[in-house]
């Protein structure tokens, strides 16, 4: 009985950790405290750094530089009090430029605002800390029909759509930060040629925004990755509760030994 005792615990072990496993999607996420920090970093300028990689650097640029030639993607200039006022309430279509932002004060709260601030200001002198890169999960290296880099697209979603979209496209749950149905050769097009009305620019370079069709065609390959995984979810379901159910048939045994094995009796083992 004490070797079984050990043996049924290993195989219940590994069951429910073959489950966890199942159940992490193959997406990426941000990395919050990534990036090299310079001698004496600010830790606010650190912290707003990683807020400005996931929600800022779309449009303006790892330090407000233009990234392309579109109006949502000109250069900016750091003055705090504007700055302020344009991330809590966003920018109108009939801004100056004409180039609409959304209210980021319905998404991100004072402190996480304040720490941005900190960062912008590092940007006229030598301390800015670096921004941190996607930390990408497991993904494959191909997808069948399309001829992109999907670990490359992940990338890109990270640094151009995650801020408004979420990290899995289902949006932020507030007003002005939307889903969006992936739909083949329908999405990556919403991205080239931006959506009127909305405050989502065009990001193809060729109608002003910063990606290239290469980067476009790698996110093309990384979106393709969320087909794949609607379609085999029902399938992936069922595997999930066959594990849940061996295992939680293994841990019985387990408990249902150990309690056997701790009742008295009237022969010693």
């Amino acid at each position: 009985m004490k070797r079984v005792i050990p043996i049924l615990t290993l195989i219940a072990g590994v069951l429910l950790l073959a489950l966890a496993v199942s159940l992490v999607p193959g997406v990426y996420a941000q990395d919050g405290h990534g990036g090299e920090e310079p001698p004496g970093a600010d830790q606010a300028a650190v912290r707003g750094a990683a807020v400005f990689a996931e929600f800022c650097q779309a449009c303006h640029g790892p330090r407000g530089e233009s990234i392309g030639s579109g109006p949502a993607f000109a250069a900016i200039a750091y003055d705090e009090a504007t700055a302020h006022d344009a991330i809590v309430a966003g920018r109108p279509a009939a801004a100056v430029d004409g180039a609409p932002m959304p209210a980021y004060g319905r998404l991100l709260d004072a402190a996480q605002i304040d720490d941005v601030l900190v960062y912008m200001a590092t940007w006229a002198t030598d301390a800015t800390p670096a921004l941190p890169e996607p930390n990408i999960a497991a993904l494959p290296e191909h997808v069948e029909g399309h001829a992109g880099d999907v670990v490359a697209g992940a990338g890109v979603y990270a640094k151009f759509c995650a801020g408004c979209h979420g990290l899995d496209g289902k949006g932020r749950d507030v007003s002005g930060f939307p889903g969006f149905e992936v739909k083949p050769g329908e999405t990556v097009k919403a991205v080239s040629a931006g959506r009127a009305g909305t405050t989502m620019p065009a990001f193809a370079a060729e109608a002003g925004g910063p990606l290239s069709d290469t980067q476009l065609l790698d996110l093309d390959a990384y979106l393709s990755t969320w087909e794949k995984s609607a379609e085999s979810k029902s399938e992936d379901r069922g595997l999930s509760v066959l594990i849940v159910v061996v295992g939680i048939i293994a841990v019985s045994v387990v408990g249902l030994a150990y309690i056997g094995r701790s009742r008295p009796t009237s022969d010693e083992d």
